[in-house]
């Protein structure tokens, strides 16, 4: 069967939405109430000013068709829709990268079982949304410079800017294809403004629209979100040392047990020294540590804008060792691995779902009251 292991990676997600909504049921969270009154908003039926919620609409104004079947129903049922989408990108942009489908197939069950999915993926959220638009800016950059079709570079740009319209952090594609087009040898500079300009251009379109919107009716903007929200006013309130180690401890589980693999991988790249994989992570890196920038708080659902990289550096890694051990002992141990994965990070789920363990750790060692 040519598509098997892409059929294989969806039917294991479908699996895992099913446990997700069986063990924890619909997640709802502190934007969970901001974001249904949007949708009563749009409805009519409720205030419309949900700050900072106005400024990305696109999860509550596509909710809408939906909530006939239930309060909240949109949520559910797009994010859904986004989890199953980006698992097969991420298929997608590994076996892009690595030409291994085994490998995609490992790093679709590495993204769906993460502990940021689990807990926020398929949650009443828009974070699946947002991390599915960032996802997709990957994978038609790498489409991109793969085929050099210029109507994908409007349409990623229209698209990752749509994608800020759901969440902040999905608007990050733009940073990644400036940077593959900067690192390219393929084009003179004068083509490399030129590309850049033009996603940069159909990249504002949504953007502005919906700014100009909010400024006229409700004199607020994004620079007025993010001048409210900025990491200093957390290492005023916390201190710094809880402030870095809430970040390192929503960092390390990213990724959990993938970390041992993650650093296999890395080394086997810089050994390796294949110069278009060292263009694209390093065209990577600036998004992938972004969410330091803006988080208002603790959270591994900023945190999770990580996830990408480290998959494709920890299913390298893997795979490597996979060829170490030889088909039998290797396909024991990607069961092994799997199995425990999901244990940990279910586990991890639901005894981190009311308070951080790092602030846990941090009030055990009485660094916070």
């Amino acid at each position: 069967m040519k598509h098997k292991h892409l059929i294989f990676a969806l039917s294991f997600a479908l699996l895992n939405a099913g446990g997700v909504f069986l063990i924890f049921g619909f997640q709802r969270y502190g934007d969970t109430v901001g974001l249904l009154d949007t949708i009563r908003g749009f409805w009519g039926k409720g205030d419309f000013v949900v700050f900072p919620l106005i400024l990305r609409p696109l999860g509550p104004f596509l909710a809408m068709p939906f909530e006939f079947l239930g309060e909240g129903a949109g949520l559910i049922i797009q994010n859904i829709i986004f989890y199953l989408l980006a698992t097969v990108l991420i298929f997608k942009i590994v076996d892009l990268i690595y030409h291994n489908k085994q490998q995609a197939l490992l790093a679709s069950f590495f993204f769906v079982t993460a502990v940021s999915v689990i807990e926020s993926g398929l949650a009443y959220l828009t974070d699946m949304g947002a991390w599915f638009f960032y996802i997709l800016s990957i994978f038609l950059t790498l489409l991109y410079f793969k085929n050099k079709n210029e109507k994908l570079i409007i349409l990623n740009g229209v698209l990752s800017g749509m994608g800020v319209l759901m969440k902040e952090n999905g608007g990050l594609g733009v940073v990644f294809f400036g940077l593959m087009v900067l690192f390219s040898g393929e084009f003179n500079l004068k083509e490399k403004i030129s590309k850049i300009m033009n996603f940069g251009i159909f990249f504002l379109i949504p953007i502005i629209t919906v700014q100009v919107f909010t400024f006229k009716y409700f004199q607020f903007t994004s620079l007025d979100w993010y001048s409210a929200n900025k990491p200093s006013n957390l290492l005023d309130q916390d201190g710094l040392v809880l402030f870095s180690l809430r970040w390192f401890g929503q960092f390390l589980k990213v990724l959990g047990i993938l970390w041992i693999f993650f650093f296999i991988g890395l080394w086997r790249e810089l050994r390796e020294k294949n110069q278009e994989r060292i263009k694209i992570y390093l065209a990577l890196i600036p998004s992938s540590f972004s969410f330091l920038l803006w988080s208002v708080e603790a959270a591994g659902r900023s945190a999770f804008i990580f996830a990408p990289l480290g998959i494709l550096l920890g299913t390298y890694g893997l795979s490597f060792l996979d060829k170490k051990l030889g088909k039998k002992r290797g396909a024991l141990m990607m069961v092994l691995l799997i199995l425990a994965v999901l244990f940990v990070n279910y586990y991890f789920c639901w005894f981190n779902h009311t308070i951080t363990f790092v602030d846990k750790v941090a009030e055990f060692l009485g660094i916070w009251p």
